[in-house]
This record gives structure tokens, sequence and C-alpha cells, in this order.
């Protein structure tokens, strides 16, 4: 899925990339080359980010159902 997005992404970009060109709007750091790589960086950004999320829901869950899991657990020896 993570590849989906990035390609989603990036041909969005490459047809930006074309566009500019049909209208003669260059940039020297907007290239297929650096689409490319921002399509790697896109794929490892979506699990690291996803991660991050699941580390912190995890660690850091206040909501009210984490708090009475947290409970449960403790009453279970469990935690």
């Amino acid at each position: 899925m993570n590849k989906d997005i990035a390609k989603q992404i990036t041909g969005f970009l490459t047809a930006v990339f074309l566009f500019l060109g049909t209208i003669n709007v260059k940039f020297e750091w907007f290239t297929l080359d650096s689409i490319n790589a921002l399509e790697v960086v896109i794929v490892a950004a979506i699990p690291l980010g996803y991660t991050l999320y699941v580390i912190y829901k995890n660690h850091f869950g206040f909501t009210k159902k984490a708090k009475e899991q947290k409970e449960v657990l403790k009453q279970n020896d469990l935690k």
C-alpha cells in the first residue's frame, strides 16, 4: 500500500513537472531524478510514521480506553 501511495504522489509530481516544462517554467532542482528520489523517501516514511504512531499510542495512550486496559492488566498481574 505504501508503494501505491508513493506512486500516486510521484505520478502527480511528474505530471506537474511535465506541465511546467510545456509552459517553459524550469527549476534546476525539480527533475525526474529528484521526483524518483522523493518516491524512495515516501516509501520509507510511511512505515516509519505508522510505527511512530503505534509506539506513541502504546506507550502514551491517555485515552479512557487505554487507562481502563492498563488497570485490567495490572489487576491480572500482566503489567
